[in-house]
């Protein structure tokens, strides 16, 4: 999910209302790619971020997400999240997916179509269907250690009973010594876009940390920092 990513799942009342929903990307993109685990391949992800605005609460929130390749090309996640601001805390749920449709190879591009169910927990409620998003990705390597992103998606804010165009456009770049630094613009139809940039380090084979950090281009300015791991077994 980049800065809030999954946060932004957990409650519209947060993050919501200033950024478009996003809920499986590699980190710390808050743009999805294109790639699907093998069968039998998982990862378990973490992240913990924090939003700050002038004249606000400081919003913190955290997430853990745990996804697994299924075959046909697919791969499913569960994900389960909390944020605070102030004395207000929501939890949510949020079931996450990938399919194929092309599959990437050396230079080609690669096409998938992401889907995300998530809900929300408020205080002093029960669990209750926040959102769906459906997601058209593309990726492609351009040049050796070149990589862009695309996402153009469609959200239903099924509390308001709304719909969004939602966009990303990403790249990442290979410096050596297993880092990336990736940068993004992403956003949706009823609001100002945001910018990211971030790095991620593959610690070991199986291990690699990340680091970001996004703004948005509404007044008061909206910044996020996160920091995250990911674990492939």
């Amino acid at each position: 999910m980049k800065p809030f990513q999954w946060a932004a799942c957990v409650v519209v009342s947060l993050i919501g209302a200033a950024a478009p929903f996003h809920c499986e990307a590699g980190r710390p993109l808050a743009t999805e790619d294109a790639d699907i685990l093998d069968k039998a391949d998982c990862e378990w992800e973490g992240v913990y971020a924090r939003q700050t605005a002038r004249r606000s609460p400081a919003e913190n929130a955290w997430e853990t997400q745990l996804g697994c390749g299924i075959g046909l090309s697919t791969q499913v996640a569960l994900a389960y999240g909390e944020a605070r601001a102030a004395d207000v805390k929501s939890r949510g749920v949020a079931l996450v997916g990938k399919t194929g449709l092309i599959e990437r190879k050396d230079d080609g591009i690669g096409l998938t179509v992401a889907w995300t169910i998530g809900g929300v927990k408020e205080r002093n409620t029960d669990f209750k269907h926040e959102f769906s998003q459906l997601n058209l990705v593309a990726t492609q390597e351009v040049l050796t250690g070149v990589t862009w992103h695309a996402n153009l998606g469609w959200l239903r804010n099924q509390i308001d009973r709304k719909n969004f165009t939602t966009w990303n456009l990403a790249g990442e770049y290979a410096v050596g010594g297993g880092v990336d630094v990736v940068g993004e613009f992403y956003g949706e139809e009823h609001s100002k876009p945001w910018w990211g940039v971030g790095t991620r380090w593959q610690a070991t084979e199986s291990l690699s940390v990340n680091a970001g950090f996004g703004m948005q281009s509404e007044r008061p300015r909206i910044r996020e920092w996160s920091v995250g791991f990911k674990y492939a077994f």
